[in-house]
């Protein structure tokens, strides 16, 4: 696990959230929002991501 990418931080998380559907939202007149498969693997990705990080720093916490 030593070569494992950092995890992002819930800030990250929600910068690049916020990024993908502000983007979105930003068309007033659209009545619906969709997101195609790569965006939604992206907010997945990062929500799995933080899920991840606070187990580890919960594990870590309890550990300590």
């Amino acid at each position: 696990m030593a070569n494992d990418p950092p995890m992002p931080s819930a800030l990250q998380v929600a910068e690049a959230v916020a990024k993908v559907l502000g983007t979105k939202l930003a068309d007033l007149s659209a009545e619906r929002i969709d997101l195609d498969r790569e965006e939604a693997a992206l907010c997945l990705g990062l929500a799995e991501g933080v899920i991840e990080s606070l187990k580890a720093e919960g594990d870590h916490a309890e550990s300590a």
